[in-house]
């Protein structure tokens, strides 16, 4: 399967909120999506095949950090490495920025996700009691970048 990993353009903001539509059950609103992208598409990144954007990862740099806003994987192209893929290529973007760590919010319940993070050196930081606007706690991971 080959991929084309880009940084987002306010073009991919449609297929980026299918996505999210098709992977969250709270997902971001498109206009959110909007904003995110226009800024921080320097330290985001979308994955495209045949044409069409497959999985993103919206990240902001915040100061020596980068926080991994949202990351999600097409349904349908699930299961091939893409996540890990993505994220690879999030930690490298970051290390070339000069960036010190990479951290972000998940879930706590999202196994999956967690597990991936794990796998790519996250540490569980702390927990976040009712983060989310629907009343999930979430948990805080990290990764120090060498």
């Amino acid at each position: 399967m080959k991929v084309k990993i880009r940084n987002p353009g306010i073009t991919d903001v449609k297929q980026i909120y299918e996505i999210e539509k098709l992977s969250f059950d709270h997902p971001f609103p498109s206009n959110v999506i909007f904003i995110q992208v226009f800024l921080h598409s320097d330290t985001s990144l979308v994955i495209e095949y045949k044409g069409k954007v497959i999985a993103y990862a919206i990240a902001a740099k915040e100061g020596k950090r980068l926080h991994l806003l949202n990351f999600a994987v097409h349904p349908e192209y699930r299961g091939l490495g893409l996540g890990k893929l993505l994220l690879d290529r999030i930690l490298r973007l970051a290390k070339k920025k000069g960036l010190k760590e990479v951290y972000l919010e998940v879930e706590h319940d999202n196994e999956i996700a967690k597990n991936l993070y794990r796998k790519m050196g996250f540490k569980e930081i702390k927990v976040i009691k009712g983060y989310y606007h629907w009343g999930k706690d979430a948990i805080v991971m990290a990764k120090r970048l060498e």
